[in-house]
């Protein structure tokens, strides 16, 4: 499932994309857009609890807004994450593989709040 869990995996056809796949869980987490189309989802094989910090993950963005990251990490992760209202528009392109979700939270510039 990790490597299908990708933007050409997932977000064929789309101009704009990213994709998260946490290997705990078997989480699978996307966002796909372009000017006509959007796709939002989440596959999971394995359990429906949230994603901690230290979990091992695989990014892979495609010129990505920003703010859609951020709210994929928001809705995935097990804590609160931040974008710099200046930044929401902002496009990104990462890959990343089997690295920890707060690693791509800092490699994008966000701030993450652990939920009490």
């Amino acid at each position: 499932m990790a490597r299908d869990c990708s933007c050409d995996g997932i977000c064929q056809g789309y101009a704009h994309c990213v994709c998260l796949f946490d290997h705990k869980t078997g989480l699978c987490g996307y966002y796909c857009s372009d000017p006509v189309a959007k796709a939002r989802n989440s596959e999971r094989d394995g359990a429906a609890e949230k994603v901690a910090l230290d979990s091992r993950v695989n990014v892979d963005m495609r010129d990505a807004l920003l703010g859609e990251a951020g709210k994929l990490l928001a809705e995935i992760a097990d804590a609160e994450i931040y974008v710099p209202a200046d930044r929401m528009d902002e496009r990104r392109t990462l890959d990343l593989k089997e690295v920890s979700l707060e690693t791509v939270v800092r490699e994008l510039g966000l701030m993450a709040v652990v939920r009490p």
